[in-house]
């Protein structure tokens, strides 16, 4: 096993536990007395708890050989880490083979860990697509908004479509939202809308089933429609792979930007730069620089 560099203290220490002599007597060196494991929308507390969960879900050597890498930094005090297996063979799991896992960390002043969540990433469908580039027509679709009103694609009058694949839990798609909606405030007025779609299944993780989305909209989080992609199709016809990742089309449905909301999670001065700047373009007739860029986000939980 390789563990990931760069990580703090306490993360190389959670994963040196599953390896050791005594794994309870090394978790409880690096975990919060109030420690909570966050796993499938059921929240654990407490130190003796979480050990316990963590033995019996993670017995050790569980995971068998594999690969940790550290992903881009959430915020001061989140660390996600990815597992993926060695030669890129798949990990072990209850609910099927993983293509990866990754674990959220999230730490305390005292560099202790104070939350755990980890979120497995299930193979992907076999007709899922290569993402849509700038350059293609996007597919049309209909899809209901958490309140069942079917929700189209096209709309007359709409100078610029820009359409979010996101969910209710990802850290990336939380760490970004913000941005986000601030841009769909700020460019309503030039005839630019906002469609944001929960691709995820629900049984992989509740927290992305329709009533925690319905909450968010209620709580007034969203400006414009909150789409349901139920059998994830819409999802697959794009590309789409992970939460966020952001499409921006033209009056015409043709895709002009695909890939981040801007450049870090992390660093909320970016404010949305690079989809601000494709509407800018779009809204000006030119050509988006960047007009394609890697999505930075958890992956899609496609329907096991």
């Amino acid at each position: 096993m390789t563990y990931p560099e760069k990580a703090p203290a306490s993360v190389q220490g959670w994963f040196a536990a599953e390896g050791s002599a005594d794994p309870a007597a090394g978790l409880r060196a690096v975990l919060a007395p109030d420690v909570v494991f966050d796993f499938g929308g059921r929240r654990t507390q407490g130190i003796d708890n979480v050990v316990m969960i963590v033995g019996l879900m993670m017995p050790a050597g569980w995971l068998g050989d594999v690969e940790w890498s550290l992903l881009p930094a959430v915020g001061d005090d989140r660390v996600t880490v990815r597992g993926v297996g060695s030669g890129g063979a798949p990990l072990p799991s209850p609910g099927g083979p993983m293509g990866a896992i990754d674990f959220t960390f999230t730490l305390g002043a005292d560099g202790l860990i104070t939350e755990i969540a980890p979120q497995p990433h299930h193979p992907e469908p076999d007709d899922l697509v290569q993402p849509l580039r700038p350059g293609d027509i996007a597919p049309d679709f209909a899809l209901p908004d958490v309140d069942g009103a079917e929700v189209s694609l096209r709309q007359e009058g709409v100078r610029a479509t820009v359409v979010v694949f996101t969910c209710n839990h990802c850290p990336f798609s939380l760490g970004w939202h913000n941005r986000v909606q601030q841009a769909a405030g700020d460019y309503a007025a030039r005839g630019v809308r906002f469609l944001h779609i929960n691709p995820n299944d629900p049984a992989v993780n509740p927290k992305d089933g329709v009533e925690h989305s319905r909450k968010r909209v209620a709580d007034g989080e969203f400006p414009g429609p909150y789409l349901v992609d139920e059998d994830q199709a819409v999802a697959r016809r794009w590309g789409a792979r992970h939460t966020p990742e952001v499409f921006v089309l033209d009056e015409l449905g043709t895709v002009v930007y695909h890939g981040a909301p801007d450049a870090d999670v992390g660093d909320e001065s970016l404010n949305a730069g690079w989809l601000r700047g494709a509407l800018d373009h779009v809204l000006a007739g030119t050509v988006p620089d960047p007009a394609d860029t890697d999505p930075v986000g958890c992956s899609i939980k496609w329907t096991r």
